[in-house]
C-alpha cells in the first residue's frame, strides 16, 4: 500500500461514528448539534430579555423584583453548569452522547419554560435557573466530542471553533431580537429560548449517529482491563498532570477574560468620562472580533498545532495594555484595539477538539465537559476577589493589570501541555 493510500486510511479511521456516511450526511449531522449549542449559547441571554421587566413595579407591568434579586436569579445558573457538566458526563459514558445531548436539550426546555407557570414567583426563578444551569452544563461535553467523532482530525478544530463563535452569534442575535421585540414582549423572547433546543433534540434523533453500541464497547473494554469509565479513573498517571493543567488553563480564561470583560465598560464611563453610546460601540467591537477570532484560531489549531493559538492568549495581555495607554479622545483607537482583543480572545475556539483529543479515546464523554467548566471553579473564586482590587488605590487599571497576567500565566500553562495534532490517542 502506497504512502498516500496509507495516510487516507488513516484519516478515514480517525473517524470513530458514522464511517459509511457521505460528507452531506455528516454535514447535517452537524448542523443538527449545532441547533442545540446555538441555543445553549443563546440561553445566557435570558436575563437581558427578562431582567428589565423583572424590576418594573407591578404597577408598571413587571414583576416587582429587587436588583438584587434578579442578579441572584441569574448568577445562581452559572454555579449550577458545574454539577450538570458532572453528571451528564458520567451519563454520556453509560447511554452515550447522542441521547443524553437529547436529554439535555429537552430539559434545557422543560426549565426554560418552568418559571413562565408564575413569573412573579422569585423562589420558582431561582429554581427554574438553576436547573437550566445544570442542564446547561452537559452541552459542551457531550456535544463537542460527539462532532469531533464524526469528523477526521483535519477538521475538528475548525468544527470546534464554528460551535465556540456561536456565542458571539447568539449574543448579537439575542441583542437584534431584543432590540425588535422589546420588554413588552418579554414572554415571546422568552419562547424563542425554550422551543428551538426541542426541535434540535428530534434533529439529533434522526440525523445523528448514534454512539451506544460505540460506548458499550468502550465500557466492555475497560472491563477486561479491570478498569471503570469514570473520572477517577481518567486521572491516572500523566493524564492527572494533563487534567489538572487543562482545568487552570480553562479557568485562566474565564477568569482573564471576565475580569476585563466585565468591567471594561464601566473604566470607559467612570475612569475615562465616556458616554454609554461610546462605551457600547467599543464594547460591541470585541464580539465581532471574537466570532472571527475563535474561527482564525481554530483554522491554525487544525493546520499548525493545537497548542499555536496559544501565542493568541498572550496577546490578549498585550491587547489590554495597548487599551490602558488610550484616553477619552481616542475613540475610534479604542474600536481597533477592542477588535484586536475580541480577536485574540478567540484563542479558545478549538478547545473542544483539544480537550477531547488530550485522553483516551474512552474517555471523550468525560474529558471536555470537565476540563472546560471546571475552570468555572477557579473564576467563581478568583473573580469576587478581583473585583475586590477597585476599591483599592489600584482601582480599575489594578484590575486589567490582573487581567494581563493571568492571560501570560494560561499562555504558559498552555506552552506546557502536549500537542495532540496527528499524534495517536490511546483507546
Amino acid at each position: 500500500m502506497s504512502t498516500a493510500e496509507n495516510l487516507k486510511r488513516s484519516e478515514e479511521d480517525n473517524i470513530i461514528l458514522g464511517k459509511e456516511r457521505t460528507n452531506l450526511q455528516r454535514n447535517i449531522a452537524f448542523l443538527s448539534i449545532l441547533v442545540i449549542y446555538f441555543f445553549y449559547c443563546y440561553n445566557f441571554m435570558v436575563g437581558t430579555f427578562v431582567k428589565p421587566t423583572m424590576i418594573y413595579t407591578i404597577a408598571e407591568g413587571g414583576f416587582g423584583f429587587t436588583l438584587k434579586q434578579t442578579e441572584s436569579i441569574f448568577a445562581i445558573m452559572s454555579f449550577a453548569t458545574i454539577p450538570g457538566t458532572l453528571l451528564f458526563g458520567w451519563m454520556s459514558s453509560k447511554l452515550g452522547k447522542k441521547y443524553t445531548l437529547m436529554i439535555v436539550a429537552l430539559t434545557i426546555t422543560a426549565t426554560t419554560y418552568l418559571p413562565m407557570l408564575s413569573p412573579m414567583n422569585y423562589t420558582l426563578w431561582r429554581i427554574a435557573r438553576f436547573t437550566t444551569g445544570f442542564a446547561l452544563g452537559g452541552v459542551f461535553g457531550t456535544a463537542v466530542p460527539l462532532v469531533a467523532e464524526m469528523y477526521k482530525q483535519k477538521y475538528r478544530g475548525k468544527l470546534a471553533a464554528i460551535m465556540t463563535s456561536t456565542f458571539s452569534v447568539a449574543m448579537i442575535f439575542g441583542g437584534k431580537l431584543y432590540g425588535l421585540l422589546g420588554d413588552a414582549n418579554w414572554d415571546i423572547l422568552m419562547y424563542t429560548a425554550i422551543i428551538p433546543p426541542a426541535i434540535g433534540a428530534i434533529l439529533v434523533y434522526f440525523f445523528v449517529p448514534n454512539d451506544y453500541e460505540y460506548t458499550r464497547q468502550l465500557i466492555s473494554s475497560a472491563k477486561e482491563k479491570g478498569e471503570k469509565i469514570n473520572y477517577l479513573s481518567m486521572y491516572k498517571g500523566k493524564y492527572l498532570w494533563i487534567g489538572i493543567g487543562v482545568i487552570l488553563l480553562s479557568g485562566a480564561n474565564f477568569t482573564a477574560y471576565s475580569s476585563f470583560s466585565n468591567n471594561s465598560t464601566t473604566y470607559l464611563k467612570t475612569v475615562l468620562g465616556m458616554s454609554a453610546a461610546a462605551a457600547g460601540s467599543i464594547y460591541s467591537m470585541q464580539g465581532w472580533g471574537q466570532l472571527i477570532g475563535y474561527n482564525v484560531w481554530g483554522t491554525i489549531a487544525d493546520r499548525f498545532g493545537r497548542k499555536v493559538p496559544a501565542i493568541g492568549m498572550g496577546l490578549s495581555a498585550v491587547a489590554v495594555f495597548i487599551y490602558m495607554q488610550l484616553s477619552s479622545s481616542d475613540v475610534s483607537m479604542f474600536k481597533v484595539i477592542s477588535l484586536l482583543l475580541g480577536f485574540c480572545v478567540g484563542f479558545s475556539g478549538a478547545w473542544g477538539a483539544y480537550y477531547t483529543e488530550l485522553f483516551p479515546k474512552r474517555f471523550s464523554a468525560l474529558a471536555p465537559g470537565i476540563s472546560f467548566n471546571g475552570g468555572r471553579l477557579i473564576s467563581t473564586y478568583a473573580l469576587p476577589m478581583i473585583a475586590g482590587v477597585a476599591a483599592t488605590s489600584a482601582g480599575m487599571p489594578g484590575i486589567f493589570r490582573i487581567s494581563m497576567i493571568v492571560f501570560v500565566i494560561g499562555a504558559v500553562v498552555w506552552f506546557l501541555l502536549p500537542e495532540t495534532l496527528n499524534k495517536a490517542r490511546e483507546d
